[in-house]
């Protein structure tokens, strides 16, 4: 059994990264699959309507290690003028911290050349934030946390607002969002003006990719996502993913200053792909990543498609 006070240290190291200015928003490394998640203006832009799941285990081993869930249903209007989608997203923070919430995506495309596309999105939405700090103490009934500002339970929605804008054609993508512009925090609970913060730092993403055909049945397809945030320094996530015959993909990726990983992905049928991702901190446990996409392809069988990976 995990010792208690384990608990506890990890419990107070996130409370402190989150009052701090540094990234806090879900990432995920096969971000490229399906990028509604960080940005709006994607929402649509696989031409026919797609259910995409991501469901990544962070630092396995670690007491209290990460844990996020992602249901996104994204699909196009029937012009092709305009994406929408929804996503239901779990997170789950040392058995304490849990935030459950909601996201609607709307964007704008425009035809800007004969396969060029501009899109414009927005998204809005909400999270339950909950920080369950009454079950917390150090290993003994005798032994509950004596500060009031961890006495109680935390309950408070926190509004999500975010935006982008997508480029692409059928070779190249480029794209610029900031998922998440609404910071929001709750300061005072019995007075401990500075014990509990709750802040969305604002982030900002810039990705791009290009595929190049090396032959009829290979395919090569580097990529990046830079990230911004207040407080933390740039990260960049470089990536190379390498298609067989449309069917198996794999692919590498380095994570500045952070990790690297590998990356798996399965074209089981036309409709469905499978993808796995391990990655290799240098400083803290490994994590794992499953992704799955299905795509309802017979609803538009004539549908133009914006897709790359």
């Amino acid at each position: 059994m995990i010792n208690k006070r384990m608990y506890i240290l990890v419990l107070l190291f996130v409370l402190i990264l989150v009052k701090s200015n540094a990234q806090s928003l879900p990432m995920y490394s096969q971000y490229m699959y399906n990028m509604t998640n960080i940005n709006p203006a994607y929402a649509g832009n696989r031409g026919v309507p797609s259910l995409s799941v991501i469901w990544r285990e962070q630092w396995v081993g670690l007491p209290g290690s990460p844990s996020t869930k992602s249901f996104t249903f994204d699909l196009p209007s029937n012009n092709k003028k305009n994406g929408f989608g929804i996503q239901l997203f779990d997170d789950k923070y040392v058995n304490y911290i849990k935030r459950t919430g909601v996201n609607l995506y709307y964007n704008l495309k425009i035809p800007v050349s004969e396969k060029g596309v501009l899109s414009f999105g927005f998204k809005g939405g909400f999270y339950n934030d909950m920080k369950n700090l009454t079950n917390t103490y150090l290993g003994s009934s005798s032994s509950y946390l004596t500060d009031n500002a961890y006495a109680s339970n935390l309950n408070q929605n926190v509004p999500l607002v975010g935006t982008g804008i997508y480029y692409n054609d059928d070779k190249f993508y480029l794209g610029l969002s900031s998922p998440d512009l609404v910071v929001f925090s709750k300061v005072k609970r019995y007075n401990a003006d500075k014990s509990l913060f709750q802040v969305n730092e604002i982030h900002y993403f810039l990705t791009s990719g290009y595929s190049f055909d090396i032959n009829e049945e290979v395919q090569l397809k580097p990529s990046f996502l830079l990230k911004a945030t207040s407080g933390a320094p740039l990260e960049l996530d470089l990536n190379t993913n390498i298609w067989l015959k449309n069917s198996v993909g794999l692919g590498l990726s380095y994570r500045t200053g952070e990790s690297v990983l590998g990356m798996a992905e399965v074209q089981i049928t036309p409709q469905v792909r499978f993808g796995y991702a391990y990655d290799m901190p240098f400083k803290r446990p490994n994590s794992h990543e499953l992704f799955l996409r299905y795509e309802i392809g017979r609803l538009f069988p004539n549908g133009k498609s914006y897709k790359l990976f």
